[in-house]
């Protein structure tokens, strides 16, 4: 890849994608890899369709960007096909909402612990995790996008096609149930 990709904006990596150069689309593949994965976890809830959801988002962008506009924000467009792609790998795969074990939960970026971590750190994010994973698909990819990605509710609603304030509500009840998930009182502030 070029170096001087790395400072250009997505939309003008899309728009120079759109016209055949390759590095400009490697570019965005490897800025969007981790977060179009998380985003597939969450609607898919396991690794493999995860994978291969996050694979056929990349196969569908690359198709699509002859017709994308660069005016327009290239996050939200990809997010929404990885969101799309990653409800249909857990459509195709499992013909309802899937059982995740918390093992299954994504790595954050980089797993490897730094020398402060404690084995109490280390408890405490697979308690986490778990109760992410132990989330139905609708409320984990809410909390995904809030808590992870850091989308706005107008960012959230506009990737899962749904009302802002249905975002607010399973964030709302997202956060409830990681509370009593992992033992929080009552009188915590979420």
């Amino acid at each position: 890849m070029r170096a001087d990709l790395i400072e250009e904006q997505d939309e003008q990596l899309a728009a120079m994608a759109a016209g055949g150069d390759r590095n400009a689309f490697e570019a965005l593949v490897t800025r969007h890899r981790e977060a179009v994965y998380r985003l597939c976890w969450s609607a898919a809830g396991n690794h493999s369709d995860a994978d291969d959801a996050a694979q056929e988002t990349f196969v569908r962008v690359y198709r699509a960007l002859p017709g994308y506009d660069p005016a327009r924000p290239f996050g939200p467009w990809l997010r929404k096909i990885a969101w799309n792609c990653g409800l249909s790998a857990r459509r195709d795969a499992h013909a309802g909402v899937p059982v995740v074990a918390g093992s299954e939960a994504p790595e954050p970026a980089d797993p490897a612990p730094g020398p402060e971590e404690t084995t109490s750190g280390n408890e405490e994010r697979k308690r986490v995790a778990d109760a992410m994973a132990g989330l139905p698909a609708e409320l984990r990819t809410v909390m995904v996008l809030r808590a992870v990605e850091g989308l706005s509710y107008a960012e959230i609603a506009e990737t899962a096609g749904i009302p802002s304030g249905t975002v607010m509500s399973r964030l709302s009840r997202a956060r409830q149930r990681l509370l009593g998930a992992l033992g929080a009182t009552a009188g915590g502030d979420s």
